[in-house]
């Protein structure tokens, strides 16, 4: 129905044909108003993540957000999957690239995520040109629950945030004079996936972490314990809106 009234959309079910009749197993959906504002007015930026439906029918909405030239959200491509794994992740992204057509293999894109299951290593496979940061609130998270001594937070931000090489080693001095362990620990982290100065210079955007892909989540909100089809049909309403919305402001603009 979707590529029947919104002509250029991209809906693909996958299903269970072992059992009459089949069992829904996954659904990816990107909308062509979506793929059009991601290509034509969106910053080179894809974030990745997945949050866990909280109904009677489980599993896991899988969503790419992007940012718009005012760095706010833009809606890309969402799915229910029934895990979140290293096989789905590879289904998403492979029906993201068909979606996006050639653009993702000829622009220096930058995939946001945290470390989710699979997840990196579909994006090593499917996207191997783009350059991939990792969320730093995540690398936050992880590393407090190792280090709890107190001033480490803000020397782990000084040094992702540091502008070139030079701040961020003085950064990671500090680091390694407060707690070695600490040094050791992210000194065993790609630089370029998580530390501004080392990231692809061809992406022009500063963002490090993926709040902005959070705050999509937050967005859906209580859509995620309705019914699967209820539930799309209410994102999709909802990214319509949202659409519409920003173009009547910017049609404002003088």
């Amino acid at each position: 129905m979707i590529s029947t009234t919104n002509p250029g959309s991209m809906a693909i079910i996958h299903s269970d044909a072992s059992n009459q009749p089949p069992n829904f197993k996954r659904i990816f959906i990107c909308l062509a108003a979506s793929r059009n504002g991601f290509l034509e007015g969106c910053r080179p930026v894809i974030g990745l993540d997945g949050c866990h439906l909280k109904g009677p029918y489980r599993g896991v909405l899988l969503e790419a957000i992007s940012l718009d030239a005012n760095l706010q959200f833009f809606p890309v491509a969402y799915g229910i999957m029934e895990i979140e794994d290293s096989q789905t992740w590879h289904w998403f992204l492979e029906l993201l690239i068909e979606a996006a057509g050639r653009d993702l293999h000829h622009k220096p894109w930058c995939i946001i995520s945290d470390r989710q299951k699979g997840l990196v290593q579909a994006v090593q496979t499917l996207l191997p040109t783009s350059s991939h940061r990792m969320c730093c609130d995540h690398i936050l998270q992880n590393f407090q629950t190792r280090f709890k001594q107190t001033g480490l937070r803000d020397l782990l931000w000084e040094a992702a945030r540091a502008a070139n090489v030079f701040e961020y080693e003085a950064a990671m001095c500090k680091i390694k004079e407060e707690n070695k362990s600490a040094w050791q620990y992210l000194s065993l982290l790609e630089a370029r996936n998580w530390a501004f100065h080392a990231m692809d210079p061809r992406v022009k955007c500063d963002h490090i972490t993926s709040n902005f892909v959070e705050s999509f989540n937050a967005w859906v909100g209580e859509e995620r314990f309705k019914p699967p089809i209820t539930m799309l049909e209410h994102i999709r309403s909802k990214v319509m809106a949202l659409i519409f919305t920003r173009q009547q402001i910017a049609a404002r603009w003088e």
